[in-house]
């Protein structure tokens, strides 16, 4: 068994950026969609996800998560590989910083890259006036898990339900849900998400 220290926290954020870019379009193309029809999928414009494949502007978490969505891809498709090794051991400097949305009061996310059944974690520090986004969903199975504060959890078509520190939410691939804030403490989470059987 082999620990692995990854080294991503070493990679500039352009290079980063623009690799995010180029797997990005070369999916589309690989689907056979033009970068209007992707940016119609996805609700952005064809200006913006141009700058996008170009490397020139990093894409929220959430606008990312459309633009994965709109592919029939997971978010984590898009991201650096993984060593594929027994352990992985990522340093919070490893992390990659991502604003949830493109607005100024977006809270950040800090994403780790898994490398088996777990493709992602992210963790959240969430303020009573963060924006936090609409509805999501993930294309694959996920558990969030709260270490502090109080969120409340709306899954479409069912009642919201408010989640504590130590509280635990499991959901299948493909469920859609929307966040609140609650009470006057951040509201602090890890989201661990599961990586679908033949991802590319």
């Amino acid at each position: 068994m082999k620990f692995v220290m990854p080294t991503e926290n070493a990679v500039p954020e352009q290079d980063r950026v623009a690799r995010v870019g180029g797997v990005i379009r070369a999916v589309r193309r690989q689907e056979g969609l033009s970068a209007r029809a992707l940016a119609a999928r996805a609700g952005v414009s064809q200006a913006f996800l141009s700058q996008v494949e170009r490397g020139l502007n990093a894409p929220s978490l959430a606008t990312l998560y459309r633009i994965a969505d709109a592919l029939g891809r997971s978010p984590s498709d898009f991201l650096d590989p993984a060593p594929a090794d027994d352990v992985l051991v990522v340093r919070a400097a490893g992390r990659v910083a991502r604003a949830v949305t493109g607005t100024p009061a977006a809270p950040v996310t800090w994403t780790a890259r898994g490398n088996g059944t777990i493709a992602e974690v992210y963790q959240y520090e969430i303020g009573p006036d963060d924006d936090i986004a609409g509805w999501f969903r993930r294309s694959d199975d996920l558990v969030l898990v709260m270490t502090g504060g109080l969120l409340e959890v709306e899954v479409r078509g069912r009642p919201a339900v408010e989640l504590a520190e130590g509280d635990c939410l499991f959901a299948a691939a493909g469920t859609e849900m929307h966040w609140r804030h609650r009470g006057s403490e951040p509201a602090r989470l890890v989201l661990c998400v599961g990586a679908r059987s033949g991802n590319p």
